[in-house]
């Protein structure tokens, strides 16, 4: 990490991907361990798992994972070695909490939903105390092992007003603020709604780019947090500047830190983005394999920024914002800027959100989704934890052999189903097997760990 926090990184030519980036038509890797089970722990249900050789230091590996009232989880303390794990039941039987709760270790957000009231367990109502739920991993990365723990409490309100949540974090024991955690145990998601990131609203293409990039660069985060608070300040004053004669000279403060964090927001997505096209288009034509080519086009609101050199941008931004000063005081918000960004995909030169089919949609959602893990693996030279929710689900025979592909070679995977039939007899034998139902999992080692 350099002096400005932002994480040390390779240029985007080093970067760009060979013709083996993704191999994910090669023969599958084979694992083989043996199983340890610690009997000293408390009551929670304890699921060991098969061991592995951790001495490769570019590997995010999860050792174990400690879940209390978190969702239907009352108490699980759930030890984990690399390879894959299946976590398989019905429906609504806390299989993707599993998931979740790694997805918010490493990010501090949920994928499932905005209010972290939601993360606390109903069961846990006792009258005269307050809700909570807490989450521990112990984890080890390229900087060494650490442990990363999150605990969420829901504060009674006094009078008719609603209660409030509080999240508090701590690395290695001591107390940490939100943005000191997110991107130490860093992870991929694949779930069957990735489609909604061709289809969806361009708040969700935002996100993505702003998840991936947070993970692995602290400065960007913290640019995205004062853009954030400027952006705020910015769209109140203009709510309040209607009918008043001199408005530019009170805007011209707000309009400085507005392009300066706006400005860096846009010259990191649009960076990143060159590479990530790069390594879309290389996964898009293993997945689909006809001869159609994927590219990832960066739409920011200031169209100028696009094609502009970078020492250009700010100069256009602050144009623009005069520009569009009248429209902005009407309407009372901020029409230019990173917060109005987009992605646009185009598959042969047509249009993938308008034009493409569904099968051609969800490739190119499976292609964003490699290109986020092989852009954090070659950012930081650490493999993030892959988690797959039901992403087996409507994929037909090919692809869905390139992701089981991808999961055998990969460190370590948590993957969920309903229908633990969608997995090859073969795959299911190298696999841990976690049959999950009602907050609890029962577990069945790969075959080759029973055997030793």
């Amino acid at each position: 990490m350099d002096s400005d926090g932002k994480l040390e990184g390779r240029s985007s030519e080093e970067l760009r991907p060979t013709s083996d980036l993704f191999g994910l038509r090669q023969r599958p890797i084979a694992r083989s361990g043996s199983n340890q089970l610690d009997n000293g722990l408390n009551s929670a249900p304890v699921i060991s798992l098969v061991q592995w050789d951790r001495r490769d230091p570019f590997h995010v590996l999860i050792n174990r994972l400690r879940l209390r009232h978190f969702r239907t989880y009352e108490s699980l303390d759930l030890r984990l070695s690399p390879g894959v794990t299946i976590l398989h039941g019905p429906n609504g039987a806390g299989k993707t909490n599993v998931l979740e709760a790694v997805f918010v270790l490493g990010t501090t957000r949920s994928f499932r939903t905005r209010s972290d009231r939601e993360l606390i367990s109903w069961q846990q109502e006792v009258e005269g105390t307050n809700r909570f739920a807490r989450l521990e991993a112990e984890v080890e990365a390229n900087g060494g092992p650490f442990r990363v723990d999150m605990a969420i409490s829901e504060i009674p309100a006094r009078g008719p007003a609603e209660s409030t949540v509080r999240k508090q974090f701590k690395f290695n024991g001591s107390p940490k603020r939100a943005s000191d955690v997110v991107g130490s145990l860093k992870c991929v998601l694949f779930s069957p709604e990735d489609v909604s990131l061709v289809t969806g609203s361009p708040s969700v293409r935002r996100r993505y780019m702003d998840l991936m990039l947070c993970q692995i660069d602290h400065h960007y985060l913290r640019l995205l947090q004062d853009y954030g608070r400027v952006l705020a300040q910015r769209n109140a004053l203009l709510q309040r500047l209607r009918g008043r004669p001199e408005p530019a000279s009170l805007l011209e403060f707000w309009n400085e830190k507005l392009v300066a964090a706006g400005t860096d927001i846009m010259t990191t997505r649009k960076t990143m983005l060159r590479v990530v096209n790069d390594f879309g288009r290389e996964a898009y034509e293993e997945l689909a394999g006809l001869g159609e080519e994927l590219s990832v086009r960066y739409r920011p609101s200031l169209e100028e920024a696009e094609e502009a050199p970078d020492n250009h941008i700010a100069a256009l931004f602050v144009e623009r914002l005069n520009k569009l000063q009248t429209k902005e005081i009407y309407q009372g918000m901020t029409l230019c800027g990173p917060h109005r960004d987009d992605l646009q995909f185009a598959i042969g030169g047509m249009e993938a959100q308008s034009f493409g089919s569904r099968g051609q949609q969800r490739s190119v959602a499976i292609a964003l989704r490699l290109s986020e893990l092989h852009y954090m693996t070659n950012r930081t030279g650490e493999q993030p934890i892959l988690l797959l929710d039901e992403a087996l689900a409507e994929l037909d025979d090919d692809r869905r052999e390139l992701l089981l592909r991808l999961m055998e070679s990969h460190p370590q995977v948590l993957v969920t189903t309903s229908n633990i039939a969608s997995f090859p007899l073969e795959f299911q034998e190298k696999s841990t097997l976690a049959h999950v139902d009602a907050g609890q999992a029962e577990i069945r080692l790969p075959v080759r760990a029973r055997a030793s």
